[in-house]
């Protein structure tokens, strides 16, 4: 049953989604402080997008990072 309001996956992906319109890529910390999950959940986020081809796993300044698929 559907009250309208996003669910939590929906509302992670468009903060994720926002960070990333004024930055080139993402970090776990950064989706930590954005959505207030642990780091463990951050990972399955990011992995999941990832897998649905929304984001690329990618490296920067040594760090695991994700950016936008083209």
């Amino acid at each position: 049953m559907s009250d309208g309001k996003p669910g939590k996956a929906a509302l992670r992906q468009s903060q994720i989604e926002a960070f990333l319109t004024s930055h080139d890529a993402i970090m776990n910390a950064d989706v930590r402080e954005l959505c207030g999950v642990s780091p463990a959940t951050v990972n399955r986020i990011l992995a999941g997008l990832a897998t649905e081809g929304y984001l690329v796993k990618c490296r920067k300044n040594g760090h695991w990072c994700y950016r936008l698929a083209p």
